[in-house]
């Protein structure tokens, strides 16, 4: 392999290992381990080489002034991954203002066609209600009712009760909207569900894959494993209890939890479903010790 050809690949491979575009400088200071002119202009000219097979993209300057940047994906493709981190991060939901908020000037450029292609390729959906959501996954029917609706059927729900020999639990009718085979009237609900470490150790295996690498599992994840659960035993499921469960387990030290970093835009019901700290910050996060 020549000098040159043997100077191409390093380029190229540095740029496939870095999570973030580089400038030449950057590039010339990993390759060549100095950064002087005669290096910067060597590397320029072979990523510009390479962009013109497309084995390297140009990005726009971080800022005014500086040098402008490359990467081995295009720019849009680049910020997609980058959402979708952030919503691996955020639990898989955020609103359009928090995504918005996170991302740097130039990356607004390509925020509509990174959007587009996510969307397109069924990794990212939306959800709009009060304001518009990103997901990571598709929402549910049920996910489309405002919070004043899912109120309003929660006191439906109470009132016919009453009149009723066989319970109905909200849960129910949310798989029956979501779905669900209604298969005759349900049976009455027992008490209120109470899970294991053995279901916690299960849900957490199954949701782990879901969080990319990351070690901690929203408790809003953890919440809707044990609501199915309930539903399938016919329990009840009791936050209360569900919450209790978890903070036992915490003063056992066998779980931690984790706050979640941007609280004041949470939804009403996942803030609800996570837990509280000594200082009234929102604990969203959980893992094993």
């Amino acid at each position: 392999m020549s000098p040159v050809t043997e100077d191409r690949q390093k380029v190229l491979d540095l740029l496939r290992k870095s999570d973030v575009p580089l400038t030449p400088q950057q590039v010339a200071g990993r390759v060549f381990g100095r950064t002087s002119d005669k290096r910067i202009r060597e590397i320029t000219g072979i990523l510009n080489e390479l962009k013109t097979c497309s084995h390297a993209f140009e990005f726009p300057p971080e800022r005014r002034g500086r040098r402008v940047r490359f990467g081995h994906v295009p720019p849009a493709d680049w910020l997609g991954a980058r959402i979708m981190g952030m919503l691996r991060e955020a639990g898989g939901r955020l609103t359009l203002g928090q995504v918005r908020k996170n991302l740097r000037k130039w990356e607004n450029g390509y925020f509509d066609e990174a959007i587009g292609k996510l969307v397109k390729e069924e990794r990212l959906f939306s959800l709009t209600l009060k304001c518009k959501y990103f997901l990571s996954s598709r929402p549910s029917p049920f996910d489309h009712l405002l919070q004043r609706q899912v109120s309003a059927l929660r006191e439906i729900l109470e009132r016919i009760n009453r009149h009723r020999s066989g319970k109905l639990s909200l849960e129910g009718l949310k798989a029956f909207l979501n779905g669900a085979a209604v298969t005759g009237v349900p049976p009455p609900v027992q008490d209120s569900g109470q899970p294991s470490e053995a279901l916690l150790g299960e849900w957490y295996r199954k949701d782990l894959p879901k969080r990319g690498g990351l070690s901690s599992i929203p408790v809003s994840w953890t919440w809707a494993h044990y609501e199915s659960w309930c539903l399938s035993v016919n329990a009840r499921p009791d936050l209360g209890r569900f919450q209790d469960f978890m903070r036992d387990l915490h003063r056992a030290g066998k779980i931690e939890f984790i706050p979640h970093s941007m609280t004041q835009e949470l939804p009403a019901r996942e803030a609800e479903l996570s837990l509280r700290g000594q200082h009234g910050e929102v604990l969203y996060y959980w893992k094993w010790r």
